[in-house]
């Protein structure tokens, strides 16, 4: 009797957690606000929109920043000025989103994905790609950039 018994003891715990696992809320609602916010970033940045950009950004004391282009985690005013800087000195820029994944805990989403960029300079069209992560926290009904991570992918 106990030998049938010893395999439900090491099913039952799988199960459970499966069970468990398929009660997770799906977000889906929230992926997608986050997403379309993704692209309003895009379209600001790609359109030198600065006050727009900034407002979905949680800039204050909590916002932080890592990009290829400094060695050190950047503040939010090292992050707009760095952000502002740089957009305003290219010409042409097209950005595009691929391979997002978001995922969304309460009133934090992470979006995962790379970056594909162009934009023009005096030797021709640049093209780059880098690995992004962006934090959003949701603030009064709507979803803020409270952390940035960029790291260029090597060609």
């Amino acid at each position: 009797m106990i030998a049938w018994m010893l395999p439900l003891a090491f099913l039952a715990p799988g199960c459970a957690s499966l069970r468990t696992a398929d009660l997770q809320p799906d977000y889906a609602k929230q992926r997608a606000q986050i997403e379309r916010r993704l692209q309003e970033v895009l379209v600001a940045a790609e359109s030198k929109d600065f006050a727009r950009l900034d407002s979905y950004h949680l800039y204050g004391p909590k916002f932080t920043k890592f990009s290829g282009s400094s060695p050190e985690r950047l503040d939010a005013a090292a992050g707009r000025k760095g952000e502002h800087d740089g957009l305003g000195a290219i010409q042409g820029l097209k950005m595009r989103v691929d391979d997002l994944k978001i995922d969304v805990f309460g009133r934090v989403g992470i979006a995962t994905f790379m970056l594909d960029y162009r934009f023009d300079s005096k030797d021709g069209t640049v093209h780059r790609k880098e690995r992004s992560t962006l934090v959003f926290v949701k603030e009064d009904k709507a979803w803020k950039i409270a952390h940035e991570h960029l790291s260029p992918i090597k060609e």
